[in-house]
């Protein structure tokens, strides 16, 4: 997470060179989409000057608060990824509306909706924090497993086609829906060759309690709390005298 979040600060950073008024109309955001005449009145050369001192300083802050945060807790990282940029274009978006002075009213719409669209993404983002950072709770009773909490699933035993105990996770290439931090990892991810998994991980992880369902995808379970040992020989034992 930490090499993530240094590698989109170093990003930040580089875009303030990458953008030149001779590039502009092809790459740059919003005025790539303006009409002929919007772009001719945009004070294009002053609004660059503004663009790339920002991404300098934003560059080097995120890059440098990545660190710090990592250095007391590895889940404000987490929470630094996915805020911070949102909050940042924000107030650059909202400062920037000076150089819209004089500009058709459909340009000062397009900039109106994209702070209205980082206003919901921010609160998006926010909440979904504040959700994944519920603690999961387990029961298993009558054949039946239920992890309540972000990313909850109820499993039958009688549905399962397998189950195993792994001592660490299988390798994970990317998260297709979820949470991930320093301490979690919940939701929807995916391995080599388009492998699939659904897991509920605190960390670090012990062993890993894992269940083959006959339909859906594996999923693996490590939870604080949890004697996944134990709960894999109940499972076990009663997957087998099913048969």
């Amino acid at each position: 997470m930490i090499y993530v979040s240094i590698g989109l600060g170093l990003l930040f950073f580089s875009l303030g060179f990458i953008i030149t008024p001779n590039n502009a109309k092809y790459i740059l955001s919003g005025y790539n989409t303006m009409s002929r005449e919007d772009q001719e009145a945009f004070p294009i050369v002053e609004y660059l000057k503004a663009f790339k001192t920002f991404h300098i300083w934003f560059g080097i802050l995120y890059t440098a608060l990545s660190v710090v945060f990592n250095l007391f807790d590895s889940d404000w990282v987490g929470y630094h990824l996915g805020i911070t940029p949102i909050v940042a274009y924000g107030w650059f978006l909202w400062t920037s509306r000076k150089f819209n002075e004089g500009l058709s009213t459909d340009t000062k719409n397009n900039t109106t909706l994209g702070l209205i669209v980082l206003s919901l993404t921010l609160a998006f983002v926010v909440g979904l924090f504040i959700w994944s950072d519920r603690e999961s709770s387990w029961s298993y009773k009558n054949g039946e497993l239920s992890v309540e909490g972000p990313y909850s699933i109820t499993l039958k035993i009688s549905k399962l086609d397998s189950v195993v105990l792994l001592d660490e996770l299988p390798e994970i290439t990317h998260r297709s829906h979820g949470i991930s931090t320093g301490k979690v990892a919940k939701g929807k991810y995916k391995g080599p060759g388009n492998a699939r998994y659904h897991l509920l991980i605190d960390k670090p992880a012990g062993e890993i309690l894992t269940l083959y369902p006959n339909k859906g995808i594996p999923v693996l379970i490590s939870l604080e709390g949890l004697d996944e040992r134990e709960l894999y020989d109940q499972i076990l034992t009663d997957l087998y005298s099913k048969e």
